[in-house]
């Protein structure tokens, strides 16, 4: 049954049972709390959504929760049908319908009061849909985890070039210039920047040009970035590292008053940081270093980019790509971080989960498994392994899509948070690329640079 159909007749005079429900907070809880917590009895169904689990069953509530697992609301008489999932996007701090139950990866779960009624569609994709019961939205990384394996010593030096200082520095240049994908000379002055950093590390650069929508009507030409290192064994076997460069204030078809720190200076100049930790160790395989126009005016860089894979052929080249999309900004101490795909490549997700509890152990992690709206939906579409990288509270910058998204307001752990996710991404790409020390030391003794 569509979901719409399912939420109307819900809405309806239909009688559907109702339950009480409540909302527990399983951050500390252990994946043997969280299983005995759906098998309780009385639970009839549940909603796990990272942090937070839903637990909804016969009214009112027999199921016992532990003292240990706070319990954070009660819900009474509530249908299935009446909780929807919303995925946030451009359209955070318009009005939208429901109650704020809970947050999860890039979700939020909402109940819906009488005569209220979800969009059918909205932003990038189709971002609002009924929640199924028994549904994980979203899974905390070390719920599943085995131990922490020891750092591998020769991926452990290219991790360590991570320089989370200069990675602030290029975010803060990239933020100097309102990049919206609608003007012209900043964005362009950031196009040729990010181009000129690709060729101070000995990168072949291309600046592709494709065409989008422009806002009073016809097409624009604007051009995506792309550092290629050529694979010293497997050039034929590539990954993508990517973000968008653009960025916007409240008002989609303004040039200006966008500096667009955190969305996404964060991410580009991330893209630039993993190049000048990798590249120094000449990975085995070809990696495309590149930043993507157009995004928030709807995905056009990065769909230009696949489109262009597909017709050359090379899509059949490309072995896994990594996203990234706002990677600076914590809300609190606790530096959270969601990685996205779908559940299918959950062995690709796994990867950068154990990469943080081995190199990075203060940084939690998220799988968000409902992917939208970002750089990685065209990657995903074209049957790639692809993760987003996003930090947690995104959603909650109080200066998201507004001119006051400077460097100065991404807050005190902008360098914990970016280094983080920078740290975790790098191990996973340099396992994958062959970018490993004890091939940079051999390459140096014999001589040959590469």
């Amino acid at each position: 049954m569509p979901p719409a159909l399912l939420a109307l007749l819900l809405h309806s005079a239909v009688a559907v049972p109702a339950d009480d429900a409540v909302l527990v907070d399983i951050r500390e809880a252990s994946a043997a709390d969280v299983a005995a917590l759906k098998q309780a009895d009385g639970v009839r169904w549940w909603v796990e959504l990272g942090d937070r689990l839903m637990l909804a069953g016969d009214p009112p509530p027999r199921f016992p929760v532990s003292a240990g697992v706070p319990v954070l609301g009660h819900f009474a008489d509530v249908r299935p049908g009446e909780l929807v999932l919303r995925g946030v996007g451009c359209d955070v701090g318009e009005s939208v319908p429901g109650t704020l139950v809970a947050r999860g990866g890039r979700w939020q779960l909402r109940r819906l009061g009488a005569g209220e009624a979800m969009p059918a569609a909205h932003g990038h994709d189709e971002s609002w849909r009924v929640v199924e019961p028994n549904e994980v939205v979203a899974r905390q990384y070390r719920l599943d985890a085995p131990l922490a394996a020891p750092p591998d010593p020769q991926i452990l030096p290219v991790v360590q070039q991570v320089d989370a200082a200069r990675w602030f520095a290029g975010l803060s240049q990239l933020a100097s210039w309102d990049r919206s994908s609608y003007g012209t000379t900043s964005l362009f002055a950031a196009r040729d920047w990010i181009g000129e950093q690709f060729a101070d590390l000995g990168l072949e650069v291309e600046k592709p040009d494709f065409a989008m929508p422009g806002p009073g009507g016809g097409t624009i030409t604007r051009q995506n970035v792309i550092g290629r290192w050529t694979g010293t064994t497997h050039p034929d076997e590539w990954i993508v590292v990517g973000a968008h460069y653009d960025s916007r204030n409240a008002s989609l078809g303004s040039t200006v008053s966008a500096p667009g720190a955190e969305d996404n200076a964060s991410g580009c100049a991330g893209v630039i940081e993993m190049a000048r930790a990798l590249v120094p160790f000449h990975p085995q395989r070809t990696i495309l270093f590149m930043c993507y126009a157009g995004e928030e005016q709807n995905l056009y860089g990065s769909t230009r980019h696949v489109q262009a894979l597909q017709a050359s052929g090379d899509i059949a080249k490309v072995m896994q790509v990594v996203t990234m999309d706002m990677i600076g900004y914590s809300a609190d101490e606790r530096l959270d971080a969601d990685y996205e795909s779908y559940a299918s490549q959950q062995g690709y997700l796994d990867r950068f989960g154990a990469a943080a509890a081995t190199y990075v152990p203060e940084l939690h992690v998220t799988y968000s498994l409902n992917p939208f709206g970002s750089d990685h939906m065209p990657y995903l579409r074209a049957g790639k392994e692809t993760v987003l990288a996003i930090e947690s509270d995104w959603d909650i910058y109080p200066y998201y899509h507004k001119s006051s998204d400077t460097p100065a307001n991404i807050g005190p752990n902008v360098l914990g948070m970016g280094g983080a996710i920078l740290r975790t991404n790098v191990a996973v790409v340099a396992d994958l690329a062959g970018a490993r020390a004890d091939l940079d030391d051999r390459v140096f003794e014999d001589g040959f640079d590469g």
